[in-house]
């Protein structure tokens, strides 16, 4: 056996037996058979790949893949609605901008430099467009590379959250902290699908058309509802920012809170009624309670001056998420402990 098979064998090692057993020998030759005539080693890229391939494979099986488990189903539906959220956001970004680039001119004009004013208040707009290429891949049936770039941006998405929290104070750590709220655990759990389910595309199958437009109405609508447009429309009749009617600024500003705390809700209510009505699609609403807490926490604290207005910390934020998670899979657990209780007397009778 020579050096480069041995190495070979033990990357290979890292693969679940059961699979080695079967496509072991095959993998081994096609390796060995592109390897150069005096290579003694694997290259980068192939040790790489191999790694990653044994961590898709155990992870998928650890989430029951291959046992009729409804985990990976549920984490491609999450995945795909975290996705579409993630989308939505991006495009309230987007319909912000007109508006943002109004409060540009008029800081410039009281002395402030362009330079200064870009990252502050343009500083998420990278963020917002590699989700949107993410979206795009993983639609294309580009699903590797989609991984990749979603783990990529996610690590630093992680990474920002981190040094925001450590460093509140620091230039700049509150435009760090607006993509580590609500959009870090939906970034999680739309790489997590990307990675260890069957993906976005199989969650949009699994839900249907009339149900992945259904969402998309929805999360259009929390756009809407939290967008800097419809907020000056409603608050003055027109999309006037430079001279805001601040006599109105301060009650509507509670109106517009209840408001987006109602639409949320529904929204909630409304996922909720939809994936329900498959194991699948419960635990999928158990996956989204993980970015749907932190949310509604966010909206409904909007009233309160002071307290959640610096930047939040990540252990409150993984506390959020915890909990809605855990909240959520003990109605689960409790919804379906009737059926499997009737389903041992069903077997009987069979």
């Amino acid at each position: 056996m020579s050096a480069l098979e041995l190495r070979y064998r033990r990357l290979l090692a890292c693969y679940p037996a059961g699979h080695r057993a079967e496509h072991g020998e095959e993998m081994l030759d096609v390796l060995l058979s592109a390897a150069r005539p005096d290579q003694t080693r694997p290259s980068l890229a192939d040790a790489a790949d191999l790694v990653r391939g044994a961590v898709r494979i155990r992870l998928r099986r650890a989430a029951g893949d291959a046992t009729g488990s409804p985990w990976p189903g549920a984490l491609a539906v999450a995945g795909l609605v975290s996705m579409i959220m993630l989308l939505a956001d991006g495009v309230r970004f987007a319909v912000n901008i007109p508006q943002t680039a109004m409060q540009v001119g008029l800081q410039m004009y009281d002395g402030a430099t362009l330079w200064g004013l870009l990252p502050v208040l343009f500083g998420t707009a990278p963020f917002w467009l590699a989700w949107a290429g993410i979206a795009v891949m993983a639609w294309r049936g580009a699903r590797r590379q989609a991984a990749t770039t979603a783990c990529t941006v996610t690590a630093a998405q992680v990474v920002l959250a981190v040094w925001a929290a450590d460093f509140p104070e620091a230039p700049y750590a509150f435009v760090a902290s607006s993509v580590a709220g609500v959009p870090l655990p939906l970034a999680l759990l739309a790489t997590a699908s990307l990675v260890a389910s069957p993906g976005p595309r199989h969650g949009a199958r699994l839900l249907g058309r009339a149900r992945v437009a259904g969402i998309a109405v929805m999360a259009g609508v929390l756009v809407a509802v939290s967008s800097q447009p419809l907020f000056t429309l409603l608050l003055q009749g027109d999309f006037d920012v430079l001279h805001l009617n601040y006599d109105r600024l301060y009650d509507f500003s509670g109106v517009w809170s209840d408001l987006q705390l109602g639409a949320a809700l529904v929204i909630a209510v409304l996922v909720c009624a939809i994936l329900s009505r498959s194991g699948q699609g419960r635990r999928a609403c158990a996956l989204l309670a993980m970015a749907g807490l932190p949310l509604l926490d966010r909206v409904s604290q909007l009233r309160v001056e002071g307290e959640f207005s610096d930047v939040q910390e990540l252990s409150f934020l993984l506390a959020e998420c915890a909990a809605g998670f855990a909240l959520t899979m003990l109605c689960v657990r409790l919804v379906e402990l009737p059926l499997k209780n009737r389903t041992p007397g069903r077997a009987g009778k069979a």
